[in-house]
Parts: structure tokens; C-alpha cells; sequence
């Protein structure tokens, strides 16, 4: 009753919104692939629009950019994912404490400062180009979302995270062709809603926004027809899977390249395409696109597991002042993009002559976002939008029993200056269980339900 309401007030907030005529902003972080935005950053927030840090050396053109990023965030239950929320806690568990008492998950609050997700990256292309030859450029861009490294004399608590790759990928382009060859966005279901709480994960992971940073090799095509542009992708990508219910992640303290896991093991490549058409609309464009995603994973000596997906994205001009954006799925075995709430398939082990059971599960669901440019100057921007990832209750099985994860999410960003902004946001998470009765779905299992708070304070180069 509870989400229903929460999803109701959002799509009243929406209808409002456009009844009245409120109105995209222009300059928000454009987060499709590269193939289409250009090699430009694309983390989260509003980047400075003049003073970047670029100059020539030699013949080439460096830029480097980042965020220095610090989040501020309360809950009023510890959320699943911590500084970056996946999904709510079940409400009936309880926390014991040092002394020996104990309280419900629902009644523990949590208070978290970090640093680590900001970012920085470095950009390389020649000085000089010429529309006749094919011109080479690259990427390379890191956080500090990594590992925490351990050392015997300094307590573990302390926050000393290691760097970790985001993107790295260089790229061919010469007139309407591009090839890029390294780890970059997926091809499929390429937006991100925009928030500066979640820059290491995106917002919505698990709760409707399918994702993933994948090496790839991927070709681009653009065409103009007068005012409208087309845009294909083709692209063959790493095909893994991580799926934590299959056991399919790599040792601690081991490198999954020497460790192969499923999807690898199927010699299989993910095959991902998108096709968008966008258009000029209200000062801006509208871009709408449709990608899918076919791959395997073998789970047995000889027998594998198929993963399809297929996804519409939409970026949208409302105004001159609104936007509306956001990403719709359906698809089975989705653990690589965290869909099916990171459950890819149910499994459960062979036991003396009953033999093991797998089922991929089904899942659909989606995102979608409204942005506010609430003054000209663009220095005043909000945000509001709800997510929901649903799995098939048919395909749980036993430790296998999340069933529903939405989310709704409102925030505020405030450019101090060309640099600096201050973003709040409140994000409300409700999860959904079933419990399983004679090895199928059955009555709803313990559920919860968290609210968020965070204070991003970011400045940007």
C-alpha cells in the first residue's frame, strides 16, 4: 500500500509538471556511449562549462577532468549496499550490538561520510584533425570504489580504497564511423538517472536500471536525414556474468582473469546493438532508442544457460526548461546488468538421485526521470523520478526469494559556481520477498523499506 502510494504521488508530481508547462534542462551530464555524446566526461552532475584543464603537447590534445567528491548520507534502516544504496533490509531481522542487545533492522540508523567515489580521468586526441582520415582518441578514467587493502598494523576501518578502472577504451572515427575497442558502457540500456549519490554504482542498480562497465569492441554508425540523425551500434563484449547465486565470482584475493567464470567459460562473446533516431525538439532533441542483448553462460559439462534482454531508452524535451528520460526493460538472466534484483537464475544443488534444479529467471521493469531547470541560469536544477525491477515469483526458488524492488528519488543541485555544487537527495526503497513453499513461490516473505538521505558536495574540473 505503502509503494503504491509512492508511485502514485510521483505520477501526479509528473502530470502536474507538464500541465503547467514546466520546463530540460540543457547542459545535465548526456550519459549515452560515447558513440553518440563524444568523447567528452560523463559522470554524473553538470560539468564546468569554460576554464577546463586541457593543453597541446606535441601534436596531441590532453585534457584531464574529475570530480572531488564527498557524500554525506543517513538512513533511517541500514539499506543492502551501504554509501550506495541497492535495496531496503528486511524489516523482521534484528542487530545484535556488542553488549549483548539487540533492535530491529528497522529501528538502527546509520550515518556515512565518503570520499571514495570521486573521480578522475585523463583524455588524449590529436591537436589537429582532418575529416579525410581516420583519427584516434582515448580514455582512461578511475574512482576510488576499489578494494580496501589490508595492512596488520593500521585498523581496517580506516578508508584507504584503492583506485579502480571505470573506462579505458581508445577510438577510430573518420565522418559518420566510429570503432572503439576497450572497457567502456554497455551498448544496451545505456542512461544512468543522474544523482552524485550513487557515481561508483548508478542510481537504480538493482531497482530498474540495468547497467554495466564492459570491455568490448564496437562499431558506431550516425546518418542525417535533414533535421533527424541515426545512430547504430554493434558490439561483441566481455560475457560475464558475476552471478552471486551460481557462485560465479572470482576468490578473494584472485584476479577473475585467472579464475574464469561461467559466461567466459561459454566462449561465447554478450552480442549487444542499439538503434536511436533523435530529433531537434524544444531547443534540444529527442532521442529515442531501442539495444538488445544475447549471451551465455555454461553451468554444466555440457549445458548452458541463454541471457536476452531488450530495452528502450528515451531522452525527451518536455520544454525548454523540462526533461524526461528513463529506460524500460524485459529480459531473463540479467545478473551481468544487476537486473532480476542481481538474481540471474535459481538454483538449487543435486542431492543424493534428485538432480540439481536451474531455472533462469524472468524479470522486467524500468526507470524513468523528470528534470527541472527551475531558473535560466541553470544553477538551479531538480530532480524526480521512480524505478522498479520485478522478477517472476514463479522462477524463485529457494535462496532465491527476492521478488519486487522500486524506488522512488527527489533531489535538489545547486551550482555554487562553474565548479562546485551541492546536491541533497531523498530516495525511499521498498523491498519485497516471498517465502517458498514446496520448492515454488509462496506468501510474501519479510520485506523493508528505507529512506535515504544524502549531502553531495562536488567539485568539478
Amino acid at each position: 500500500m505503502q509503494k503504491t502510494l509512492m508511485l502514485m504521488v510521483c505520477r501526479i508530481v509528473f502530470l502536474i509538471t507538464v500541465a503547467f508547462g514546466l520546463v530540460p534542462i540543457s547542459g545535465f551530464a548526456q550519459d549515452y556511449p560515447s558513440g553518440e555524446s563524444g568523447d567528452q566526461p560523463s559522470y554524473p552532475g553538470i560539468p564546468p562549462t569554460q576554464g577546463k584543464l586541457e593543453g597541446t603537447l606535441g601534436s596531441y590534445n590532453l585534457r584531464a577532468y574529475g570530480t572531488v567528491l564527498l557524500n554525506i548520507s543517513a538512513s533511517d534502516t541500514p539499506p543492502v549496499g551501504g554509501d550506495v544504496t541497492l535495496w531496503a533490509s528486511p524489516s523482521s531481522g534484528r542487530t545484535t550490538f556488542l553488549d549483548g542487545t539487540s533492535k530491529r533492522v528497522d529501528d538502527v540508523h546509520d550515518l556515512i561520510f565518503t570520499a571514495r567515489q570521486s573521480v578522475f580521468g585523463l583524455m588524449v586526441k590529436p591537436a589537429s584533425t582532418s575529416g579525410d582520415a581516420w583519427q584516434a582518441s582515448g580514455k582512461l578514467e578511475f574512482d576510488f570504489f576499489g578494494t580496501r587493502p589490508v595492512d596488520t598494523f593500521l585498523q581496517q576501518g580506516r578508508v584507504l580504497n584503492q583506485p579502480r578502472l571505470r573506462l579505458a577504451y581508445f577510438q577510430l572515427a573518420k565522418k559518420e564511423w566510429k570503432i572503439t575497442a576497450g572497457q567502456d558502457k554497455a551498448i544496451f540500456a545505456p542512461l544512468d538517472p543522474v544523482s552524485l549519490s550513487h557515481v561508483a554504482i548508478p542510481l537504480g542498480a538493482t531497482a530498474g536500471n540495468l547497467w554495466a562497465w564492459l570491455p568490448q569492441v564496437r562499431i558506431d554508425a550516425t546518418h542525417d536525414f535533414g533535421k533527424a540523425s541515426t545512430l547504430f551500434q554493434f558490439g561483441v563484449l566481455r560475457p560475464q556474468f558475476g552471478d552471486p547465486r551460481l557462485s560465479d565470482s572470482p576468490a578473494v584475493g584472485t584476479s577473475i582473469e585467472g579464475a574464469p567464470g561461467l559466461g567466459e567459460r561459454s566462449t561465447q562473446p554478450f552480442y549487444q546493438a542499439r538503434f536511436a533516431v533523435s530529433h531537434p525538439m524544444s531547443g534540444s532533441k529527442v532521442t529515442v532508442g531501442a539495444s538488445g542483448n544475447y549471451g551465455r553462460e555454461r553451468i554444466g559439462a555440457d549445458r548452458t544457460l541463454d541471457s536476452w534482454a531488450f530495452a528502450i531508452d528515451y531522452a525527451v524535451p518536455l520544454h525548454r526548461r523540462v526533461t524526461w528520460r528513463g529506460e524500460n526493460f524485459v529480459g531473463s538472466n540479467l545478473a551481468p546488468f544487476q537486473g532480476g534484483i542481481l538474481q540471474g537464475v535459481s538454483f538449487v544443488a543435486a542431492a543424493g538421485t534428485t538432480p540439481a534444479q536451474l531455472k533462469r529467471i524472468g524479470a522486467g521493469g524500468g526507470w524513468t526521470e523528470l528534470i527541472i531547470k527551475a531558473t535560466e541560469d541553470s544553477k538551479n536544477v531538480f530532480y524526480l523520478g521512480v524505478g522498479d525491477d520485478d522478477p517472476r515469483d514463479t522462477h524463485l526458488f529457494t535462496g532465491t526469494t527476492r521478488s519486487r524492488n522500486a524506488f522512488a528519488w527527489a533531489s535538489y543541485f545547486r551550482k555554487l559556481n562553474d565548479n562546485v555544487t551541492v546536491a541533497l537527495e531523498w530516495s525511499n526503497w521498498q523491498f519485497k520477498a516471498r517465502g517458498i513453499a514446496g520448492g515454488v513461490a509462496g506468501p510474501q516473505a519479510p520485506s523493508g523499506t528505507a529512506n535515504v538521505f544524502n549531502l553531495a558536495l562536488a567539485y568539478q574540473f
